[in-house]
């Protein structure tokens, strides 16, 4: 059953939050499973575009007509971790994308947590599953400006609210077989709530069968700007 954070001190929910992502990251280093793609930021410098090269795979950075830089922190945020800011104005083409290019790819059961933050003033920005060849797209995640999330575009596919202007956590965990795909889709952190479970749309099946990138990204019809940091994917064959 759900706490109610309501009527728990903040220090009770810290915990509860902490044991939550504790409890994911060890499913997603359990069972065989092995790091595709990790990215931080801390050691790298501030005001610098974030170094391609990562502790495990690598950053392709397509800036467009926005920009892609390490910063300190989000706005408000205390914590010592630097962050990467993608950021990019309304219209000019083409879109501005962050994109991780993972060390293994392929059929397999995939885990991705990320650190968000999107500010109050920020149009849509979107998280896109992709594959290694290509061929391009399966499925992608769009934070609206209204503070909840659409899956592929479609309005019958919304759900969940994310704090803007605060930190939550993304985890997805993508079972992709011979026959099938499937995405379950959490939001977590205080004022961070919802989960879907997604079936890949079975055309882009062969897509999903060659999953080996992510990618953070703003269209080039929005005015948007993120933060994103922590950037973990594990794989199980």
């Amino acid at each position: 059953m759900e706490p109610n954070f309501n009527t728990i001190t903040a220090g009770i929910r810290k915990m509860y939050l902490l044991f939550c992502l504790g409890m994911i990251a060890m499913l997603f280093y359990s069972c065989e499973s092995t790091t595709v793609l990790l990215a931080n930021f801390n050691i790298e410098s501030v005001g610098s575009p974030p170094n391609t090269a990562q502790p495990t795979g690598t950053l392709t950075l397509n800036k467009g007509s926005g920009l892609i830089t390490v910063v300190t922190a989000p706005p408000g945020v205390t914590t010592p971790n630097k962050w990467v800011l993608i950021s990019h104005p309304a219209q000019p083409a083409p879109e501005t994308e962050l994109i991780g290019n993972f060390t293994q790819w392929g059929i397999g059961t995939y885990g991705l947590l990320c650190s968000m933050n999107i500010p109050s003033t920020s149009g849509v920005v979107t998280v896109e599953f992709d594959a290694a060849t290509e061929l391009g797209s399966f499925m992608h995640i769009d934070f609206m400006p209204e503070g909840d999330l659409r899956i592929d575009d479609n309005e019958s596919l919304r759900f969940g609210t994310y704090p803007r202007g605060s930190n939550f956590v993304l985890s997805v965990a993508l079972v992709i077989t011979e026959t099938s795909a499937t995405a379950d889709i959490t939001l977590l952190s205080d004022g961070a709530t919802g989960n879907k479970l997604v079936t890949v749309n079975p055309a882009l099946l062969n897509v999903a069968k060659q999953f080996g990138k992510c990618t953070f990204w703003v269209g080039f019809q929005h005015n948007s700007a993120f933060y994103v940091d922590d950037i973990l994917v594990t794989r199980k064959k």
